[in-house]
């Protein structure tokens, strides 16, 4: 396990992963598939799919291929993870498709568990795949690239990635983060961005926060001014 002592570029993307995911799997668990409300929950497990082919798109084009030469064991081992987590995303669209032409409601219930099954399989496999990249590609990152240059992986993948996309994703990032982790942000934010989009994640944290983790973040953040 790395100790984060440097920059970890995989931290509020993958957490705001993750807190998506437990919100589907949770919404899943509470779903009854034969009502009308299930369609609403199938929309957003076919996102959060979109999401997860983007990023490991990203990942891919932006982080793996500026280290394949120089590590190709382990850029071998994550690119085979993303052929696996891409055939978990296709079953997963098959159980999708078996829930859509469900006539009758014992059809519709049945492909609501396989649907059910499906994720966990999914989740299971992305928060596997999520470790190994902090715990092993992150130490290899750092041996061989500065902090800087990882940042510019990053801003590559951040100018790929649609507005819409890339505003959804954050606000998962700001449900998903600790206090110290959004004091940080948004100070990387106001450091490095124009002011309309500081003052647009700023928002944003108001939005998403209760009152106590923003009052919490506030006080964090007047520290580093």
């Amino acid at each position: 396990m790395n100790s984060y002592q440097r920059y970890n570029v995989f931290n509020n993307i993958h957490k705001g992963l993750r807190g998506m995911l437990f919100h589907l799997q949770i919404t899943i668990q509470q779903t009854d598939f034969t009502h009308p409300e299930a369609g609403a929950v199938i929309a957003e497990m076919e996102k959060a799919l979109r999401y997860f082919d983007e990023h490991a798109d990203h990942e891919d084009r932006f982080i793996l291929a500026n280290i394949a030469a120089l590590e190709p064991s382990i850029v071998q081992e994550l690119e085979n993870d993303h052929v696996i987590d891409h055939n978990l995303s296709e079953a997963l669209r098959g159980s999708i498709t078996q829930w859509k032409n469900a006539v009758t409601d014992n059809e519709k219930e049945m492909a609501g568990k396989q649907l059910f099954f499906a994720m966990n399989e999914f989740i299971a496999f992305n928060l596997y795949h999520m470790n190994k990249e902090e715990n092993q590609l992150l130490l290899l990152l750092w041996k061989h690239f500065t902090d800087e240059e990882i940042h510019s992986m990053e801003q590559q993948i951040i100018a790929a990635i649609d507005p819409e996309v890339l505003m959804a994703e954050s606000r998962w990032m700001m449900r998903s983060l600790s206090v110290p982790e959004i004091s940080g942000w948004l100070e990387g934010i106001r450091m490095g961005a124009p002011e309309a989009v500081y003052q647009m994640y700023l928002g944003m944290a108001r939005e998403e926060l209760s009152a106590e983790r923003m009052a919490q973040v506030e006080e964090k953040f007047a520290l580093n001014y």
